[in-house]
């Protein structure tokens, strides 16, 4: 071992000694032996009795260490711990890191459950020998080296602590052999959902199908929906084909704000299975989200005509809502965005006033915003090759197909398809203040361009009373709906006419929200859709908070005149809905709004009268679970800015 990985290796740094082993091989290889040295050391988590999965808890994690692997990041340095533990340490990693680390970027991914519950990661090992000599090849080899010696461990550990025998035989066969059983599927499916760093759970129904002989384990898919949800990561999908543990799954969720569980729409949904959903959600739960199957594989195959139905029905909404595909796809969430309201404002502000007409006012504001789409496009395209050059991801590339057999890094090619997903701020918040504008300043000329500009700065309530009564979106007015269309459409063929560029495949952008609508809010002035200054934007394609006046059919009616096949991804609406009023007139409403053409439908099911309790009186609501942006989480956990966003929603009653 040379001197700097010694040094590391002192002061405890395993990750980081791995790094540093051989300085003269390539990127992968040295990421895959410092993973390999991660797994060799780290230590088992401890067993909570009765628990009938292992790992369980946090993600794999040492308090200890400041430089740890990251599922999406490839890495991650506390920089304060590892000064404080040895500056030269630090001195010696940050020349490594300047090197081969680009701040920013995001990657959900779904690991091959499936083929690992079916082949084993013995077979993986075979896999990885069959291909040439070499440091991908020998990187990978002790990559699954250092998992297998981490399992054993665990398994010798739960011995060492009298964990039940049923956990322990399926730890010393399963992920390496194929799971023969369901229980060893799930205890399978686990350690890989831990192996992959903690991030999504893929189709879980699909994946377990083949092993299903009756059993009832409801209580061990609630516990492995209780560790994504202590990890604090993301979603499940089921619904991809229908069986028994579709239901088991529905049941688990109950009393969970994660994963946040997808399920499938078709035509051919049992009945019972929309009971079911229709109970959770009046028991409070904000599960399932729904999701149009029909038209999501249609818009992919739009986009992708080379991928196969069989895969297709992979889909999963990894992270909160991106569009990937279990196990094949490179793709994910970049946390970067398209600011259409910043956009407005900026153009609004500097050319208003000098614009006659608003057909030409309009023409400026999608002539930067379509620039913005450019840009964006540029910068994540940069991103990628740059992680491709520098951040190579080898657990991802172990459990990604095509990768092994292709020799070629996760990052940097190696998956099936490879494709970009970003999104954009503010759509409907821009498309109201181009109608508000339109109204008050073109056609009834009650404000000059300059005084409307003015008291919109000193935010005059005599203003912002007359912008409440201007036509908005999602209240199934065809004029706006139009001009949200048009508007939408042009920033989406940005994207829809992308070539391929090196190993990218295409680029999809996806509407999902998340919780930057605060932060986006923050950067941005008054605005005339009603916004005042700093407060969030739209947190889904839904109405405006409060504005969804004509009720929950009008409010859908507009969100599906939107071009979201063009989206190429999931175009998130939020829905509020009376908890007494859940019943079977919501499939009726979503069916509908999925033969328009929506593509997904996540639901709240509360009253206003418990938000303003539970803002009042936040002990006495910490089970509330909401839903957020693309994901769900407790009232309580929400910033005041995002608590106030949900307390604004219209609350339908159907």
């Amino acid at each position: 071992m040379n001197e700097i990985a010694a040094l590391f290796a002192r002061i405890g740094e395993p990750y980081a000694a791995g790094l540093f082993e051989e300085p003269d091989k390539g990127y992968f290889y040295r990421h895959a032996i410092a993973n390999a040295r991660w797994f060799e050391t780290l230590e088992p988590a401890a067993y909570t009795e009765g628990e009938q999965l292992y790992p369980h808890g946090r993600k794999f994690f040492c308090s200890s260490c400041a430089v740890q692997p990251h599922f999406a990041k490839t890495y991650e340095v506390n920089w304060d711990l590892l000064t404080k533990k040895s500056p030269e340490a630090a001195a010696e990693l940050r020349k490594f890191h300047d090197i081969s680390h680009m701040p920013g970027g995001w990657t959900h991914a779904a690991p091959n459950y499936r083929r690992v519950l079916r082949e084993g990661l013995t077979a993986y090992r075979q896999r990885i020998l069959a291909q040439p000599a070499g440091e991908f090849r020998d990187g990978l080899l002790c990559l699954v080296d250092g998992m297998e010696n981490y399992l054993r461990r665990c398994a010798a550990y739960l011995r060492s602590v009298h964990a039940p025998e049923r956990l322990i035989s399926a730890l010393d066969k399963v992920p390496f052999a194929p799971a023969e059983n369901y229980y060893e599927g799930l205890v399978a499916w686990n350690v890989v959902f831990y192996l992959d760093g903690a991030d999504n759970l893929g189709c879980l129904d699909e994946g377990l199908e083949h092993l299903y002989a009756g059993e009832d384990y409801t209580d061990i898919i609630h516990e492995l929906f209780t560790n994504i949800d202590t990890v604090g990561t993301w979603s499940c999908t089921v619904g991809t084909v229908y069986n028994e543990i579709t239901r088991q799954a529905l049941y688990a969720i109950r009393g969970r704000r994660r994963p946040m569980l997808e399920l499938m729409v078709r035509e051919d949904m049992p009945d019972d299975l929309w009971e079911i959903a229709v109970e959770n959600l009046r028991s409070g739960c904000t599960h399932p989200s729904f999701y149009n199957a029909g038209g999501i594989h249609d818009m992919m195959k739009a986009r992708f005509p080379q991928i196969p139905d069989e895969e297709l029905v992979l889909f999963c909404g990894c992270g909160c809502t991106e569009t990937n595909l279990q196990g094949l796809t490179r793709a994910g969430g970049t946390d970067d965005v398209v600011p259409l309201l910043r956009i407005l404002e900026t153009v609004m502000h500097e050319q208003l006033a000098q614009t006659p007409t608003f057909e030409e006012f309009y023409e400026k504001v999608c002539a930067a915003s379509v620039e913005g789409y450019e840009s964006l496009k540029k910068r994540i395209i940069d991103r990628y090759l740059y992680m491709a050059k520098y951040l190579p991801n080898p657990i991802r590339t172990l459990l990604t197909d095509d990768c092994i057999e292709k020799g070629k890094d996760f990052n940097g090619g190696g998956a099936r398809y490879t494709w970009i997903q970003s999104a954009d701020s503010g759509l409907i918040n821009t498309v109201d203040s181009l109608a508000a504008i339109r109204e008050l300043v073109y056609r009834q000329k009650k404000y000059t361009p300059e005084e409307i500009l003015q008291k919109l700065t000193a935010e005059d309530p005599l203003l912002y009373a007359d912008l409440k009564k201007c036509p908005c979106f999602g209240t199934d007015n065809e004029e706006v709906d139009a001009l949200a269309a048009d508007f939408a459409s042009r920033g989406y063929h940005v994207y829809h006419d992308q070539e391929p560029v090196d190993f990218i495949d295409g680029c999809i952008i996806t509407e999902h929200q998340f919780q930057r609508y605060e932060y986006e809010g923050r950067a941005v002035g008054p605005t005339p859709d009603g916004r005042k200054k700093g407060m969030p934007t739209c947190d889904s394609v839904a109405a405006l908070r409060g504005k969804a006046t004509e009720g929950p059919t009008a409010m859908l009616k507009s969100a599906a005149r939107l071009p979201q096949h063009l989206a190429q991804g999931i175009s998130v609406l939020n829905l509020t809905l009376d908890k007494k009023f859940v019943g079977a007139s919501l499939r009726a409403l979503i069916t509908t709004y999925f033969a328009m053409g929506g593509i997904q439908v996540q639901v709240s099911c509360t009253s206003a009268e418990e938000l303003q309790d539970a803002m009042i009186n936040p002990d006495r609501h910490r089970d509330l679970i909401v839903r957020v942006g693309g994901y769900s989480d407790y009232f309580t956990n929400l910033t005041p800015a995002l608590r106030q966003a949900v307390l604004e929603r219209n609350i339908h009653e159907l």
